[in-house]
């Protein structure tokens, strides 16, 4: 997801210029603004979440993918963001909800573990 190599995840006005093909920054300001990605200034520099930039792109994707697809949307979409950052921030600003797998899968060994592991799933 990183374009510069700064680890705070921020990117400079000409670095989303750069990303949305831009060429004039009042353009990339405009754009920010009807995002509602708010502009932050460090020193003399202005800055913006790459987060927010990153998701604002990848929206009109997971919409397509919804009316395309919309048994399997979020499977898709998963599969093809570019962080699980961005994947949960994209369906948080849509009003879904994120699809979770389990990680571990639980074996039992003997009867006793079953039931106890029944026991434990009623809870």
């Amino acid at each position: 997801m990183s374009r510069t190599n700064n680890t705070q995840g921020l990117l400079t006005l000409s670095e989303v210029g750069d990303i949305l093909k831009f060429t004039s920054l009042p353009s990339v300001k405009k754009w920010l603004k009807s995002k509602n990605i708010c502009i932050n200034k460090f020193s003399k520099t202005s800055y913006v979440y790459e987060i927010e930039v990153v998701s604002e792109i990848q929206k009109p994707l997971a919409i397509n993918l919804r009316r395309n697809y919309p048994v399997r949307w979020k499977e898709m979409f998963k599969a093809i963001t570019p962080s699980e950052a961005v994947y949960n921030l994209v369906l948080i600003q849509l009003g879904e909800q994120a699809v979770y797998n389990p990680i571990n899968m639980v074996k039992t060994k003997s009867v006793n573990d079953k039931k106890l592991l029944e026991e434990l799933l009623k809870l």
